[in-house]
């Protein structure tokens, strides 16, 4: 009888062991690969829940990492009892909610959830909410209104001159904000797996930033933190903006951005939050790396949530590509209205052609829709000696000096001259582009092509495929009409001319 050797025991180890490491690389690829399901709180908030809800969720949902599903609570006054989700039944709960006391078996429930392992995220103004359950103030880690004080905890802020944490146990209430400004985040761990491939800072859009947060603070770690100006009516701290906090074998992840519709838009807000709800609900991320030419330091980054085009900051819109719809069709001034002034409109050779009248005040031509963001192009000649504009996002009501046109206003001027900038027509704000360094794009005499973007409160030009402007304007309105604007000119003056044509919108959604 032949006898068959038998393999060494190393050799039969290693393979045993290949095997094995092979099972688990297939485990850990599906795993990194399935969909996790999200719960996502709401129903009450001193904040706008129905309108910050839906884009949390089309936020969490766009990475393509999550699914959701949204439960809401009875309005204030109503039966809380009757609010009882299956926490169990989800990877990651999201909450959205600031509102009265759930009832002592859901918020047993949801204790018992997050405790034995499960993931919790805590949006913005959710850090005010449920002031006297102890549990979930060691949850967030930090709080702010509802009657806290020093009792609940001390103020953790970040000091500059220590380069490290402190915690201060001064008497005071808890919870503050300034105006809405955009800042910058700064990452104070970078190893941590939600701020691992993150630039070092970034900036966040106008949001609130909140401070004079304080809590039990126990098993937190602050990840990043924003700087709470003076001059914003803010503390002068470097507050804490985004944090984990370790409870029972749940993990946490607290972010106090995303005040609402216009600061979920910030970039800032929605990869932390992707990136920090994947880790509550995994231990790890799997989401790409961002780069600093995405999440930028000088401007704040915006995405709407829910649009599959991703917004290409650094590169002219394509007024070629998809998407786009005529204003003008060409043959008519169907759709806009004149308001303001005595100038005349006419249509000729598919042009809109605007002509001054003497001692008019300036004249609008106005598309009866309003956009909010979007991207514009259109082709104007100007007369030379007349200066000219097309407003954006502009606005005429009774109340505002009975009905004068007023918001920002893309210059239109023959060169040198400062077309391509932006002023602020009828506020007395003056001009919103204080650098016009660029004088001479303009072409005299020639059809000129513009192009611009507009998405929250970031606006981008060019004038003859050169970006003339690109700045962040928080003050003036995120939504109004398209208006053509023929200026007014003294007696003995002109007439003058300005016309139009190719005008095109691309909503950003």
């Amino acid at each position: 009888m032949r006898m068959i050797p038998r393999k060494p025991f190393f050799q039969r180890l290693l393979v045993c062991l290949a095997l094995v490491a092979s099972f688990a690389s297939q485990a850990s690829a599906e795993e990194n690969s399935k969909i996790l399901s999200v719960l996502l709180v709401d129903g009450q908030n001193n904040h706008r829940w129905q309108e910050t809800t839906p884009l949390i969720k089309q936020s969490l949902e766009d990475c393509g990492r999550f699914k959701v599903d949204v439960a809401t609570t009875p309005a204030k006054g109503e039966d809380m009892s009757t609010f009882a989700p299956k926490f169990s039944d989800y990877d990651v709960v999201v909450s959205n909610y600031n509102g009265e006391p759930w009832s002592e078996s859901t918020q047993q429930a949801f204790e018992d959830y997050v405790a034995g392992g499960g993931g919790f995220a805590c949006v913005h103004a959710a850090d005010n909410a449920f002031p006297k359950w102890p549990a979930y103030n060691r949850m967030i880690g930090l709080g702010g209104w509802g009657g806290r004080n020093e009792s609940d905890g001390p103020y953790v802020r970040w000091k500059e001159d220590l380069k490290r944490f402190t915690r201060d146990t001064a008497p005071g209430a808890g919870g503050a904000h300034g105006k809405r400004v955009p800042f910058v985040v700064v990452v104070r761990d970078a190893e941590h797996p939600i701020t691992r491939g993150l630039p070092g800072s970034f900036m966040q859009t106008e949001d609130e930033l909140y401070a004079k947060l304080r809590g039990p603070a126990e098993n937190m770690n602050i990840l990043a933190t924003g700087f709470s100006t003076k001059e914003s009516g803010g503390t002068g701290e470097h507050e804490p903006l985004l944090m984990t906090i370790q409870f029972g074998k749940g993990r946490v992840f607290h972010t106090t951005l995303g005040h609402d519709a216009n600061a979920i838009k910030g970039l800032a807000f929605q990869v932390t939050l992707q990136r920090g709800t994947e880790w509550a609900a995994t231990g790890d991320v799997t989401l790409p790396a961002v780069d600093e030419q995405t999440l930028t330091a000088d401007q704040p980054a915006l995405r709407v949530p829910g649009v599959t085009r991703e917004i290409s900051w650094n590169t002219i819109p394509d007024i070629d590509g998809k998407g786009w719809v005529s204003l003008f069709n060409g043959k008519d001034t169907k759709g806009w209205t004149q308001k303001n002034g005595t100038a005349t409109y006419r249509v000729e050779n598919g042009a809109v052609v605007g002509t001054t009248s003497e001692g008019s005040p300036n004249s609008f031509l106005c598309t009866n829709e309003s956009f909010g963001d979007f991207e514009l192009t259109f082709e104007v000649n100007v007369d030379t000696g007349l200066n000219s504009g097309v407003q954006i996002r502009s606005l005429s009501t009774k109340e505002y000096k009975n009905g004068r046109v007023h918001g920002p206003q893309v210059e239109i001027e023959s060169a040198p001259g400062e077309s391509g900038y932006l002023y602020s027509e009828g506020t007395g704000r003056g001009w919103i582009t204080k650098e016009q360094p660029i004088k001479d794009v303009y072409q005299n005499d020639r059809w000129n092509r513009f192009v611009v973007r507009a998405v929250g409160e970031r606006v981008q030009t060019w004038v003859n495929g050169t970006k003339i402007a690109d700045f962040s304007d928080a003050e003036s309105s995120k939504e109004g009409f398209v208006g053509l604007q023929v200026h007014g000119i003294g007696k003995g003056t002109g007439p003058f001319q300005v016309r139009w044509k190719d005008i095109r919108v691309r909503i950003v959604e």
